[in-house]
C-alpha cells in the first residue's frame, strides 16, 4: 500500500480509516460501478478488497457483462498560460509534439509512482 492506495490485479482503491465504523474503508477508483469494502485491520482490508473484486468479476461473468474498465472517459487538462508555454518549449527541445511529450512524461511518472504500490 502506498499512501492511501491499494492495488489488486488492475484495480486500484483508495482507503481511509472510518472512525464512525471503527474500521478501514476502501473503494475502487476510476469506475462508475461501485466496489466498496471494509476491514478492521490492514490484513482484513486486503482480503476484503480481493474478495470484492473477485465477487464483482464473478457477477459480471454470471450476467454476461464485460467488467468495467478502471478508467473511462476523456481526460481534460487545463494548464495555466505559463505551464502551456513551458510545455511548448520543453516538447520542442525534445523534438516532439506537445501531446507526445506530455504522454511520455505522464507514462514515465505514473509508472514510477504505481510501482511503489507493490514494493
Amino acid at each position: 500500500m502506498l499512501g492511501n492506495v491499494m492495488r489488486y490485479q488492475d484495480y486500484y482503491a483508495e482507503v481511509a480509516f472510518d472512525s464512525t465504523a471503527d474500521s478501514f474503508h476502501g473503494r475502487v477508483i476510476g469506475m462508475s460501478d461501485v466496489i466498496d469494502f471494509y476491514g478492521a485491520s490492514i490484513q482484513d482490508l486486503r482480503r476484503e478488497f480481493k474478495k470484492s473484486v473477485e465477487d464483482y468479476l464473478a457477477w459480471c461473468k454470471e450476467e454476461g457483462a464485460e467488467p468495467e474498465k478502471t478508467w473511462h472517459g476523456k481526460l481534460t487538462f487545463r494548464p495555466s498560460a505559463e505551464l502551456r508555454r513551458r510545455l511548448l518549449v520543453a516538447s520542442a527541445m525534445a523534438g516532439e509534439s506537445v501531446n507526445s511529450w506530455v504522454r511520455e512524461v505522464l507514462d514515465r511518472e505514473t509508472r514510477k509512482v504505481l510501482s511503489e504500490i507493490d514494493s
